[in-house]
């Protein structure tokens, strides 16, 4: 390989580790609030004992962090956060809060590693105080990961599942498939740079990932208090796992020389089996029922992208000289019948997680992980069709002719690498989008605080306080509501409403889809007088 070559994939690999560890946008959440108690821009009659959060998966607890501020941002001591009435479920206990505005900080760690995190606003008391959400702005900020340690983040997640990929992969084919290629330069470096990638990546992953639930620094990546937070937790396990498995490799990379084949070959097949697994388990997979099926999928995925990519980089730093001898022949051969298995398996596996994790094709591209996922499949499909070339040349002009096309295969290798890496941090579903309702309707002297939320299609929670002519004091006699959909040829969705202290209502609506709806309430000022007041609930 000639040194403009070398220089190509080292400025690829550089632009991959900037492209891939960009750190995901803050609506990309792996796991969602889907519940609160207090609920987001609710007015409760009475402080609330508690602060209950539910998501739309498992989360570790153990990692959870909630906190409450008051209207001028000053942090209230609560509860240490605990697992509630399921593995979706923290609650954390609060103090008797005074009447006024106040707001919810959240951040947990998903099932599927990612860390994630939120805010909200709540009312208590009745007396309208406003500025939910500038609170929620002004404390939510220092709350979040810091972009540094989210990109560092992700060049240790690359470093890792690429240098897996060429101590595994390019070392099978290199230490096992010929001691000539073995022998090569070019190949016993690539083995060398992966080991330290992969060691190093692993242990980095397992620093930042603890200074990513914390919402620390890149110092905190280095804080053993912070290591020993997250090793209870199961994707703290999983690094762990992977950090123990590159140590292992890195032993038996160093003893090849000095063992017996075959008990270096079984230990070694052992620790890369169970260091792809550490990949698979702490990932999107994890999140997914049944969770071994879905696991054991993802690492065959896995595997096979190792084995081809691997052999490629093998093959491509390989000398001309070498390339020329008949042993080379037999290698390539071996390569491209593995090969010839293992795209299949890829392509099947690949197809199966992704319909299960996106829910389907029809808003692939809505995401950055389904872009990745075209990104990667377009890529897939061009390795293919280069190989097709090379099987092609390898039968007609001998083995000697196929040694850029196989360069060219590797080059794309390494870039579906970077794209699979990318794909760890984004979301494989679009958040549920929702605009929160919290305006004031008026008519013939009634005034009606009303919070919709979260304002999105399906199931809403409804807040309502009214204040009569006479004054707040003075009790109405009743609530009712619906709302509607004008431009479209819908029947009208009830507001299911009870009373829950003084002239305060709360209930659910169920909206079946988006659009500029119409809100109605009916509020009975005396058993037979009654005030129509409307305004538009507007739901993307």
């Amino acid at each position: 390989m000639t040194r403009r070559v070398r220089r190509a994939i080292a400025a690829l690999l550089l632009a991959l580790v900037a492209l891939f560890a960009l750190p995901s946008s803050p609506v990309s959440a792996h796991a969602s609030l889907v519940q609160s108690d207090p609920a987001a821009n609710s007015v409760v009659a009475t402080s609330p004992t508690s602060v209950v959060l539910t998501y739309d998966e498992n989360i570790e607890a153990s990692t959870a962090s909630i906190s409450l501020f008051d209207a001028k941002g000053a942090k209230i001591s609560i509860g240490a956060p605990k697992s509630g009435a399921s593995a979706a479920v923290v609650q954390a206990t609060v103090p008797t809060l005074k009447d006024g505005i106040y707001a919810v900080v959240w951040r947990v760690t998903s099932e599927d590693g990612h860390v994630v995190d939120g805010a909200f606003s709540f009312q208590v008391g009745t007396a309208s105080t406003g500025g939910g959400q500038d609170l929620v702005d002004q404390v939510l900020n220092g709350a979040r990961v810091p972009t540094a340690t989210a990109w560092w983040y992700g060049v240790a997640r690359f470093l890792s599942l690429m240098g897996a990929t060429l101590l595994i992969g390019t070392g099978m084919w290199g230490m096992q498939g010929d001691p000539r290629l073995d022998a090569q330069r070019g190949v016993r470096r690539a083995v060398l740079v992966g080991c330290i990638a992969f060691v190093v990546g692993s242990l980095a992953c397992f620093g930042l990932f603890g200074a990513s639930v914390k919402a620390g620094g890149i110092s905190d990546a280095f804080k053993p208090s912070v290591w020993g937070d997250i090793a209870s937790t199961h994707t703290g396990r999983m690094l762990l796992m992977r950090i123990a498995m590159s140590l292992v490799l890195a032993v038996l990379l160093s003893l090849r020389r000095h063992d017996r084949l075959d008990v270096w070959g079984a230990a070694a097949v052992t620790a890369a089996i169970v260091a792809i697994f550490s990949f698979s388990a702490s990932g999107h997979p994890n999140a997914l029922r049944p969770k071994t099926l879905w696991i054991t999928l993802d690492a065959i995925h896995l595997g096979a992208i190792t084995v081809w990519v691997g052999g490629l980089i093998a093959l491509a730093l390989a000398t001309k000289a070498w390339f020329l001898e008949p042993r080379a022949l037999l290698v390539v051969k071996s390569f491209s019948m593995v090969a010839l298995v293992s795209v299949p398996v890829i392509i099947a596996t690949g197809v199966a997680q992704s319909l299960k994790l996106a829910g389907g094709l029809h808003d692939i591209s809505a995401t950055t992980w389904g872009r990745f996922l075209l990104g990667k499949v377009m890529l897939v499909v061009a390795m293919i069709a280069v190989a097709g070339v090379t099987r092609w040349l390898l039968h007609h002009d001998g083995v000697a002719s196929i040694r850029r096309t196989v360069l060219a295969e590797a080059v794309i290798g390494v870039l579906v690498v970077g794209l699979a890496a990318g794909m760890v941090a984004q979301a494989p579903r679009a958040g549920v989008p929702s605009r929160p309702y919290n305006e004031q309707v008026t008519a013939d002297g009634v005034i009606a605080a009303v919070t919709i939320s979260p304002g999105h299609v399906g199931s809403n929670e409804v807040h309502i306080v009214v204040t009569p002519p006479g004054g707040s004091i003075t009790p109405v006699a009743g609530v009712s509501g619906r709302v509607l959909l004008p431009s479209a040829n819908l029947p009208a969705a009830p507001i299911t409403l009870q009373q829950i202290g003084p002239n305060h209502y709360s209930g659910t609506v169920t909206i079946p889809r988006s659009g500029e709806w119409t809100l109605e309430l009916i509020v009975s000022t005396t058993i037979s007088d009654s005030v129509l007041l409307k305004g538009t609930v507007q739901i993307p």
